[in-house]
């Protein structure tokens, strides 16, 4: 292949950039992360409490929660402004703002809280049946429940900022880039997996798969990640106000499995909702052939490059059709997010 197809080009980061962002992006955020576990434990030593103590506290837990966010985002600005590449060409594909993926993507969300929850519950009751006890506890989780001031913090820091973040840089960054060269379902996929590695959590690794697939498809089809940030954002928040106020009995963390037919339940509620998804992307889809809510300018200007017809490359193709740094950076990303993974599950397994 010639090598000038991996230049950046049209003011877009390239495939390449794609793998490299996302190696150095988790490179930075697992040295803070090891800065800031050694920083608590000099603090300890000095002060005299426990890391438990300052784990504890205010202001750490907000640190911890938003470093990662915000460690994103400043990346992202910085990545983009050295490579001279502006990061809004990656929020999307020159298409107006429909209400129609907007109304899609609070659907997606209502069936995901409702319909995948369960399962997903069932799944983590099934590890721990294996002494697989992970620490899922909320930072600020008791002050949300009795401060209206730290409830719209979570909000904030649970909701809208990890939202943003995270679809910057994988349905924007990432996923924006692979589809310069390869199908939609393939960018889609390779992103959704870096997604669910990202979030290291072994119970949470169906869902976080079905949510980052849903997550690029309504910013793939609708041409903007405005969609897949909405999306995001209510997931995170319904879950947040679940986990705080157990709204709904049945979603509880302490749901206990009696028989056979209380495990058939989440079961059959997660295909119901696989089912519904499957019926809203069909439609998204043909809609989007029929240009429903896509491009709509002059007819003399040409159609967003998302739309022009391109011999793109599939899963089978994918690896052969990556150049020797490409191969480098994605298996690096992957072995150090896979490591992480391994590590967060092993916890899980080994720490009470």
């Amino acid at each position: 292949m010639n090598k000038k197809n991996f230049e950046i080009k049209d003011n877009r980061f390239s495939v390449l950039d794609a793998f490299r962002f996302f190696f150095y992006l988790f490179v930075v955020i697992t040295v803070f992360s090891f800065v800031f576990s050694v920083a608590l434990i000099v603090i300890s030593a000095v002060t005299g409490k426990t890391t438990e103590e300052l784990n504890s506290g205010s202001i750490v837990d907000i640190i911890s929660v938003m470093a990662s966010p915000v460690i994103i985002i400043v990346f992202s600005i910085v990545y983009s402004k050295i490579r001279k590449v502006k990061l809004s060409s990656t929020f999307n594909d020159g298409q107006k703002i429909s209400l129609l993926p907007i109304s899609v993507s609070i659907v997606l969300a209502i069936i995901a809280i409702f319909l995948f929850t369960p399962f997903m519950e069932l799944v983590e009751y099934g590890f721990m049946q294996f002494g697989y006890n992970p620490d899922s506890t909320i930072p600020l989780q008791d002050k949300m429940t009795t401060s209206p001031g730290f409830f719209f913090l979570g909000v904030f820091l649970y909701a809208v900022l990890p939202a943003v973040a995270e679809e910057i840089v994988f349905r924007g960054v990432i996923q924006t880039s692979l589809q310069s060269r390869f199908k939609g379902y393939v960018a889609i996929l390779v992103t959704a997996v870096l997604f669910t590695l990202m979030h290291g959590s072994l119970q949470q690794t169906v869902y976080q798969m079905v949510m980052g697939i849903m997550l690029g498809y309504v910013a793939c089809v609708g041409g903007s990640i405005l969609y897949s940030i909405i999306l995001h954002f209510l997931n995170n928040l319904f879950v947040l106000l679940f986990g705080c106020f157990d709204i709904v009995s049945y979603l509880s963390e302490d749901a206990i499995y009696y028989n056979i037919y209380s495990m058939i339940f989440p079961i059959c509620l997660f295909l119901l909702g696989v089912g519904l998804v499957g019926i809203l992307f069909w439609v998204l889809k043909y809609l989007r052939t029929k240009n429903f809510f896509r491009y709509e300018g002059n007819k003399k200007k040409k159609p967003p490059k998302s739309q022009e017809p391109e011999n793109k490359i599939g899963l089978r193709e994918m690896w052969k059709n990556l150049d020797n740094k490409e191969r480098i950076f994605m298996l690096s990303g992957l072995v150090l997010v896979g490591v992480l993974w391994i590590i967060a599950t092993i916890d899980g397994f080994v720490i009470k």
